[in-house]
């Protein structure tokens, strides 16, 4: 019997309402939509419920996730000490901005890397116009020295990079989870 509810428009639900609101008996208002008595309560119902969630300012939430990700979930927000999974998601929903906006640090340290990646590339494109150069003129593939040590020390100031980069990554995971289990914990229950 639930799936005939389709059957009520978001207009007759209004229309339903203001009826019982008149004096109009259950009976007859289900015999009018062609649904049963219980279908005409639970409109009746959802419908003061969503009236009261509007009247509240607030908006209920509800999407779908793995099982494991629910799991992994509950058990940090149960280590943080967290009343429910409602309390937690209310906070999550509550702490994104900082977590949204790019932090100019990050932003300026990559940069920083571009910049490096820039000048390691085209020292390499000067090192492969050269090599390039040199086997059009029919002349064997060969590094100098100077040409030998720039190779290492570009692969050096890559490997430099490739740690530069590793290390951000890990203080920005770092930062990030100390400022979100700081605001997960700093908000009480009550929906705003």
């Amino acid at each position: 019997m639930a799936g005939r509810t389709s059957k009520i428009s978001p207009n007759d639900v209004k229309k339903i309402v203001s009826s019982m609101r008149s004096g109009v008996p259950v009976a007859v208002l289900a015999k009018t939509y062609g649904v049963t008595r219980p279908t005409i309560y639970r409109v009746v119902r959802a419908f003061h419920e969503k009236e009261a969630v509007a009247n509240a300012g607030t908006a209920p939430v509800s999407f779908t996730v793995d099982r494991d990700s629910l799991r992994a979930f509950d058990a940090f927000t149960g280590r943080l000490g967290l009343a429910s999974r409602a309390d937690a998601l209310r906070r999550v929903c509550r702490v994104p901005a900082g977590f949204l906006e790019p932090d100019p640090d990050l932003a300026d340290a990559l940069r920083d890397v571009a910049a490096q990646l820039s000048a390691i590339g085209r020292n390499v494109n000067q090192l492969v116009a050269t090599k390039n150069y040199e086997v059009r003129r029919g002349q064997k593939l060969k590094l100098t020295k100077p040409q030998e040590q720039l190779l290492t020390d570009l692969l050096e100031h890559i490997d430099g990079v490739s740690t530069v980069v590793r290390e951000i990554e890990g203080k920005r995971a770092s930062q990030t989870l100390r400022r979100f289990v700081a605001a997960m914990k700093g908000h009480d229950d009550e929906p705003r």
